[in-house]
């Protein structure tokens, strides 16, 4: 007979629960790696103890580890108007100045 209902439901709690340690412990060792700094100065440190206390660790590091903003990608800025590329934004006086008569042919 297979196993029952309860089996099963222990079975999945602690697969879900050991891929989210997993998940968990990948994402915080990833971080460690992009910060240029962290608490204490010592990212070896910080990878021993979130791989020797995966659940801990990672909470541990999560919440007084970084002391540094991770850099951001270069992206273009949200505003148009914050771009320094595009000149004047344009507006519906400058629009009408700028317009060129039709030819008609």
């Amino acid at each position: 007979m297979p196993g029952t209902w309860q089996t099963w439901l222990t079975a999945l709690l602690i697969v879900l629960w050991g891929s989210a340690q997993y998940g968990l412990v990948a994402y915080t060792l990833r971080d460690l790696q992009r910060r240029p700094r962290v608490r204490g100065d010592n990212k070896v440190a910080w990878a021993l103890i979130i791989l020797a206390l995966p659940l801990v660790g990672a909470l541990l590091y999560a919440s007084i580890g970084p002391t540094s903003f991770l850099p951001r990608p270069n992206r273009p800025p949200a505003h148009p108007e914050d771009r320094a590329d595009q000149g004047p934004p344009v507006t519906a006086a400058n629009n009408q100045a700028n317009r060129q008569p039709r030819q008609s042919a």
